[in-house]
């Protein structure tokens, strides 16, 4: 019986595989083994946690341009403006500087105060 070509080269690299491992100790295979898991783990839980990331991002970018969109900010700043009284105080003065230049001097005072109780 004829032995298949494809099944012969698979033999012989698995048999490749143990000969170079059979000059090393079974421990620093053992650790070999366990560092290469270690790693193709956290690798793989690397990835998961950016792929999360990223959905997360997504979905959040989603909702707040939606909630955004819905949002009249006129009608919300017109209502929040409606419940306060905004005092607003100036003053102004000018004083003459080096070559005739008026310069101003201003002072302001803001207070925002609860609506008055009617």
């Amino acid at each position: 019986m004829a032995e298949n070509p494809a099944n012969h080269s698979a033999a012989s690299a698995s048999d490749d595989a143990k000969a170079g491992l059979e000059g090393e100790p079974a421990r620093e295979r053992v650790d070999r083994g366990l560092s290469d898991l270690v790693k193709r783990a956290m690798s793989a839980g690397l990835e998961v946690a950016s792929r999360s990331k990223d959905d997360f991002v997504r979905v959040a970018t989603t909702e707040m341009r939606a909630w955004l969109d819905r949002l009249d900010l006129q009608s919300e700043l017109g209502r929040a403006l409606a419940k306060m009284v905004v005092e607003v105080k100036a003053e102004i003065r000018f004083h003459p500087r080096a070559a005739g230049k008026l310069e101003p001097e201003t002072r302001s005072e803001i207070k925002v105060k609860p609506p008055a109780k009617t």
